[in-house]
Order: C-alpha cells, then structure tokens, then sequence
C-alpha cells in the first residue's frame, strides 16, 4: 500500500477475523493481530469482538485507541462477516483447524465467499490455520492452493498463546512472531 505510516493510520480499514467452526483459534489470532498491527503503525487498533469481552481479555495491552484501524473478532461467523468485508478497504482473516477436516472447511467457507457480494473479498483473504499439536507434523495445505487468497499460513502450537488471560508478547515464540508478520505482510501492512 502506497503512503505514509501516519496516511496509513489515518485510512478506516477493518480486518475481520472468522472461524469455520468455534474453538478454532479466532480470539487468539485477532489478539495477535490487533497488537502487530498496532506496533507496525505504532498506533493503537480498535479491537472488537462478538462475545462480551473475550478478546480484550486476550490482548496484551488495553488502551483507548488511536486510529481508525480495527480488528473484529466475528467468531465462527463466516457469512456475517463477508456482509462486512465486502468494501475494498476490509478484509478478512479466516481461521480454521490445522487438520485435513479443518483444511476442507476452510475450503468450504471460502467457496461460499466467492459467490458473495465482492467476489475481490477472496483476494483480501488471508487464511490461518491453527495448530495446536504438540508435535510439528506437517500440515497439508495443497487442497487451498488454487482457492485465490492472499495467503495461507499455519499457526504453530505455542505455549505462551495456550495460557488463558493476556497474551504475554515475551513470551511467544519465533515461529508465531514470523506467523504473524506474514500475516501482516498478506493483509498489506
């Protein structure tokens, strides 16, 4: 994206971020978002959310925000939260398991994305899977090469994002530091 950190900060843009299925990871990766992308614009983001507060108890941090950059936690809402991507400054983040199952529903999601209102929205779409193996089995993510969006990435297990209660930035490891900016880096931050 073209312009300035501060022409950056001043543009309205909201990143959606939904999960095929609950339980799949969706709070975790928006807290994760909202903090990189705030330190990447050394603003502070509008975090939000679909359950009464679960998120602000995953940031790091809570402080009034200030920009006009937010990350909204829609849950396992896909549908609704391709009605609210669907303008070009919005995009979205789908979240699903890092399994063969969690891969296919991913799939199936993005499938019902395409027909929508904007069928660019899959362009803006970053997929990630989460991981929560102990274990660093490969994870298969072939069946979602041909599917459009900006990239898929794969959240490796971490003890630091495994802990309920705020994130500890510390504490997390390389590998999800790397997850996160190339999520950052798909959604043009």
């Amino acid at each position: 994206m073209p312009g300035s950190r501060r022409a950056a900060a001043q543009r309205a843009r909201t990143v959606l971020v939904t999960g095929v299925a609950g339980g799949t990871g969706t709070t975790t990766v928006a807290a994760l978002l909202a903090d990189a992308i705030g330190g990447r614009l050394d603003v502070v983001v509008q975090a939000t959310d679909h359950s009464g507060g679960e998120l602000a108890a995953r940031l790091p941090t809570l402080q009034p925000a200030t920009s006009r950059v937010t990350v909204h936690d829609m849950g396992a809402h896909v549908d609704p939260a391709v009605v609210l991507a669907a303008t070009p400054e919005n995009s979205l983040v789908v979240v699903g398991r890092a399994t063969a199952d969690g891969a296919a529903e991913v799939r199936a999601a993005l499938a019902s994305i395409a027909e929508a209102p904007d069928p660019a929205l899959v362009g803006r779409s970053v997929v990630v899977l989460v991981d929560r193996g102990v274990t660093r089995d490969p994870v298969d993510t072939r069946q979602l090469d041909d599917t459009g969006v900006a990239a898929v990435l794969v959240l490796r297990a971490d003890r630091a994002l495994s802990r309920p209660g705020r994130i500890q930035v510390g504490a997390i490891s390389d590998t999800t530091i790397a997850t996160v900016s190339g999520l950052l880096t798909a959604l043009g931050w």
